[in-house]
C-alpha cells in the first residue's frame, strides 16, 4: 500500500495538489445544476435490419447511455422496453407521451445499413421546443473510443462543458513483484501497458496536454525521475541526483515540475525548469516536506509536512513564500489533491487505523469523509472536477475505483492482481 512504502522513504510520498487563500475560485456548481432529465429511445431502424445487428448496436447505445448518466448533466429516464415503439407515430415524435415519464429531452438513435457500412444517426430532441438541438451521424466501428467521443459532444453541444468519456486514466499495476505503469479508458475497458523495465514504477502525472507522463522508477535501484512521451514511446530522465527523487508535479503551463528531492540531506520541495533544467528550492525546513501539487492557477503549491509532530497539509505560494497550514482536523492527513474546478480538495486521512478519502472547501473547513470501507488512497480528479479516481482494498486487493464528487456512486473499474496511484487524464477534446 502506497503510505507504507512513502513511509519507509522518510514520508516522502505521501501527498499531492491543492490551493491558496488569496485565488478567487469557482464554486463546485453540481449540487446547483439541474440535472437533465433525458430518455434513451429504443434504436429506430431506418429499413430492414437484423436482428444480430440491432443487438449489436444496442450495446453502443448501452455504453453512451452509461457515459450520459456518469457525467452527472443527466438524470437518465427508462424507456418503455415492452414497446419499441412507444412516443412515436410514423416516425415522429409525441411529445405528450415522452413527458408523462418525466422527460425533458430524448436521445434517439436511429440505425441504416448497406452493404458496406452502418450508420448511427443519434439526435438529441427538446421536447420543449420540439425540434432537435443535436444530430450526428457516424460510420460504425463499433469501437468504444466512438462512443466516448460522440458523448463529450453531446455534453459540450448542450452544456458548454467539456466531458470525461474520452479520458483515460494512468496507474500502475503490480506485475509480481514489480509495479509497470498502464492505462485504461476511465470505466475500465482497453488496458494498455506502458511500460516493462522490470522495476517499481511509482506516482504517474499527466503533462497538461496528455502527451506525456511523469513517474518515480527504481530501474536504477535508486528512485528517479522519468517522462514517458505518450506518442514518441520515447523515455527521458528528468532527475537523477543523489537521494530521493520523488513526486514529480507538472505545473499547469508544462513549463515545470515541482519535485521532491533529499540531495541536501532533508527532503525537500524544489522547482525544476524545464527547458533550462534548473532547480530553485522552495522549502527550507528541519521537517520533512513533500508531494507538491499545484493550483489550478499555477500560483500555488500545496505540499506535505511533519513540521507539527504527524503528516498534515500545507499550502504556499510557487516561489515558496507565504507558507500556512490548511488541516487540523485529524493527526495524520496526507496525499491533497485540488479539484480542477478549484473549490475543493481530497485527501487522505487516518481515521481509526485506516486510510479514508475526505474532502474539504479549500479554506479548511467543509469537512466530509467519502469512503468507509478498507483501505482507500491516491485520490484523483477527473478533469472537470465531478468525479475521483482512488485506489481501495475493500474487496481484497488494491483496485482502482471511482466515485461523484460528494462520494455517491463508489465502483471498481478494475479487477487485476493489484492496482494502484490513479492519474486522470486531461480533457481530450473531440
Amino acid at each position: 500500500m502506497k503510505n507504507f512504502f512513502l513511509l519507509s522513504l522518510a514520508h516522502i510520498f505521501l501527498f499531492s495538489l491543492a490551493i491558496a487563500q488569496t485565488d478567487v475560485y469557482l464554486k463546485l456548481s453540481t449540487s446547483e445544476r439541474r440535472p437533465i432529465e433525458l430518455v434513451v429511445t429504443p434504436i429506430q431502424p431506418q429499413g430492414k435490419i437484423t436482428q444480430e445487428k440491432m443487438a449489436k448496436v444496442k450495446d453502443i447505445v448501452d455504453i453512451l447511455s452509461d457515459d450520459l448518466a456518469f457525467s452527472l448533466y443527466f438524470q437518465l429516464i427508462e424507456s418503455p422496453d415492452s414497446d419499441p415503439g412507444y412516443g412515436f407515430k410514423k416516425g415522429q415524435v409525441l411529445a405528450g407521451s415522452w413527458q408523462l415519464l418525466g422527460a425533458k429531452m430524448l436521445l434517439i438513435p436511429e440505425l441504416r445499413s448497406d452493404k458496406k457500412q452502418d450508420h448511427l444517426k443519434v439526435r438529441i430532441y427538446d421536447l420543449g421546443v420540439g425540434r432537435d438541438i443535436f444530430a450526428k451521424e457516424i460510420f460504425l466501428d463499433y469501437s468504444r473510443g466512438q462512443v466516448h467521443r460522440i458523448c463529450d459532444e453531446i455534453i459540450k453541444a448542450l452544456t458548454g462543458e467539456n466531458g470525461v468519456a474520452s479520458t483515460r486514466i494512468a496507474f500502475c499495476q503490480k506485475n509480481g513483484q514489480n509495479k509497470e505503469l498502464a492505462v485504461l479508458e476511465y470505466d475500465g475497458h482497453n488496458l494498455q501497458k506502458l511500460t516493462a523495465l522490470n522495476t517499481i514504477t511509482l506516482s504517474p502525472d499527466w503533462s497538461p496536454d496528455g502527451s506525456k507522463l511523469a513517474f518515480i522508477s527504481f530501474q536504477r535501484n535508486r528512485t528517479e525521475i522519468y517522462s514517458l512521451d505518450m506518442k514518441a514511446w520515447k523515455l527521458q530522465a528528468v532527475s537523477q541526483v543523489e537521494g530521493l527523487n520523488t513526486s514529480p508535479a507538472w505545473s499547469p503551463d508544462g513549463k515545470k515540475m515541482a519535485l521532491t528531492l533529499s540531495k541536501d540531506g532533508n527532503a525537500e520541495i524544489y522547482l525544476y525548469t524545464l527547458d533550462s533544467r534548473s532547480l530553485q528550492r522552495l522549502t527550507n525546513s528541519w521537517a520533512i516536506d513533500c508531494s507538491p501539487g499545484w493550483s489550478p492557477n499555477g500560483r500555488e503549491l500545496v505540499f506535505t509536512s511533519d513540521r507539527p509532530g504527524s503528516p498534515q497539509i500545507y499550502l504556499m505560494d510557487a516561489d515558496g513564500s507565504n507558507i500556512r497550514r490548511l488541516t487540523y482536523q485529524g493527526n495524520y492527513n496526507t496525499s491533497p489533491v485540488w479539484s480542477p474546478k478549484g473549490d475543493k480538495i481530497a485527501f487522505v486521512s487516518r481515521i481509526n487505523g485506516l486510510f479514508q478519502i475526505c474532502a474539504m472547501n479549500v479554506t479548511g473547513d467543509g469537512y466530509t469523509q467519502l469512503t468507509y470501507e478498507g483501505d482507500n488512497e491516491d485520490p484523483s480528479w477527473s478533469p472537470d472536477g465531478l468525479h475521483l479516481a482512488f485506489s481501495s482494498n475493500r474487496t481484497g486487493s488494491n483496485q482502482l475505483w471511482l466515485m461523484h464528487w460528494d462520494g455517491s456512486n463508489q465502483k471498481a473499474v478494475t479487477n487485476l492482481g493489484g492496482a494502484l496511484m490513479p492519474a486522470w487524464s486531461p480533457f481530450i477534446i473531440p
